[in-house]
């Protein structure tokens, strides 16, 4: 199964924040066992870092890079280009970011965009998802059922 992950998704993993992260570092972990296709755009990951490094400081970048490169290990980057730039501002979407992940999520033929602001993509023709209900339609109509096991390092 193929998705694109949001920003906001990304962010939960990589921050820890809760009470987001759990499902978050699941889909990581499924995605760097290759159980799942995740995927972000390079616009993305430059959203990412300028988040990660509060503003572009300096200070924050090694950590930054270290943060990405866990995340790079867990999913692939689509190249947004001048067809899918075109096609969002051609588009009746109000937000320009959306609209281009939008169409970075039809070229690398998504089954699902997984966010926790469903209704940005209210115009989209994939089923967008938070990470939780996104394991729910996995139990319900999979069967599958994943839970994260924490080792013991004593």
């Amino acid at each position: 199964m193929r998705m694109m992950i949001d920003t906001n998704v990304a962010l939960d993993f990589m921050l820890a924040r809760e009470p987001y992260y759990a499902d978050a570092r699941k889909l990581m972990l499924l995605g760097y066992l290759k159980e799942l296709e995740l995927w972000v755009s390079g616009a993305q990951i430059n959203d990412l870092f300028y988040l990660l490094t509060k503003g572009g400081k300096k200070v924050y970048n090694e950590a930054a890079r270290l943060s990405l490169q866990k995340l790079r290990a867990c999913m692939g980057v689509y190249r947004v280009g001048e067809q899918e730039i075109d096609a969002a501002l051609n588009s009746t979407w109000t937000d320009l970011e959306d609209a281009c992940l939008y169409q970075a999520a039809l070229n690398v033929k998504a089954d699902f965009i997984i966010t926790r602001n469903q209704q940005d993509f209210s115009l989209s023709s994939i089923k967008a998802l938070d990470a939780t209900e996104f394991f729910k339609y996995l139990e319900e109509h999979k069967g599958l059922t994943y839970a994260a096991v924490e080792l013991d390092n004593s």
